[in-house]
């Protein structure tokens, strides 16, 4: 019996190695991963050892024929669109509409980022509202008015109109509200208004409004800043190699080489996780368990 199992490990060994080439060339680069047209800056992170903490985890999904990148912040899913600085990330964030039954779809669209190392910062963004006749202010976290425009008045037949201005402060969380400051005139649709905090580093800044932005607009690029302390005193940023959740990077006096790890992470069909065994005269053991069979590893 002994000897068909160090058979069986032998054979094993060699039906491995082109396996383990396999994973040592298609090792992930952090920092130059893909998808769609798009590189993963980082902290942000597609596999699971270029990122150290959930909230910088990218997914990329297949939408219609193009693969796209998403962060998930509470309950949304934010399309990536870049990166602009070293400390910020640009977001596919949705706008605000106020009076627009039919965009019930996306009128309850707010993005808080209450509870995650994420922030809206006034240093890359501004605030901007399409519309006509409303005064319109913006609340921070809910409570402190920090922003605001009037938008003008828009005569029968004029296309809409709107505002933008600058924000003060950082904040997670916005609430918007807007008074009627003028007559609204025969037009109903004039009614519907819409608001949005946007990145001015993204638009060139027109009066009164960007270059791009209308009624009909329900995502605008944002830019997304985070505090590193949120992931510890080491900061967001990954370290090299493979993450491990311990410092443990060998077993009893076998010390292990890349991809084999004691890590609590997904590996390309578990493979390459490593049990840690402490046996009845308190050694340490590696194992590999393959097909349910526990095969203990002796060297690489």
């Amino acid at each position: 019996m002994g000897f068909q199992l160090w058979f069986y490990f032998i054979l094993l060994i060699f039906l491995f190695c082109p396996t383990l080439q396999a994973a040592e060339s298609q090792q992930v680069i952090c920092g130059d991963e893909v998808c769609g047209n798009l590189t993963i800056p980082s902290p942000f992170g597609i596999h699971s050892s270029c990122y150290t903490h959930p909230f910088f985890r990218v997914t990329c999904k297949q939408i219609h024929n193009q693969k796209k990148p998403f962060i998930r912040i509470n309950r949304f899913d934010l399309e990536v669109l870049g990166s602009l600085f070293e400390d910020t990330i640009l977001i596919k964030n949705p706008v605000t509409y106020v009076n627009c039954d039919h965009k019930n779809e996306v009128a309850s669209a707010r993005v808080d980022l209450t509870g995650t190392p994420f922030f809206f910062s006034s240093d890359y963004n501004n605030f901007a509202t399409v519309g006509c006749g409303n005064l319109v202010t913006i609340f921070r976290n809910e409570a402190d008015a920090f922003g605001g425009c009037i938008q003008p008045i828009c005569a029968d037949g004029a296309s809409e109109s709107g505002c933008s201005n600058t924000i003060s402060g950082n904040f997670t969380s916005t609430i918007v509200t807007m008074t009627a400051m003028y007559p609204i005139g025969k037009d109903d649709r004039k009614r519907c208004s819409s608001a949005f905090i946007f990145s001015r580093l993204y638009f060139r800044e027109t009066y009164p409004l960007p270059i791009g932005i209308n009624i009909e607009t329900t995502h605008v690029p944002t830019t997304l800043s985070w505090n590193s302390s949120y992931c510890g005193d080491a900061g967001c940023e990954p370290r090299p190699g493979p993450i491990s959740l311990n410092d443990e990077k060998s077993c009893g006096n076998v010390t292990f080489q890349y991809p084999f790890e004691i890590i609590d992470q997904e590996y390309p069909n578990g493979w390459f996780r490593v049990i840690c065994k402490k046996t009845s005269n308190g050694r340490k053991m590696p194992f590999l368990n393959i097909n349910g069979i526990n095969l203990e590893i002796l060297d690489f």
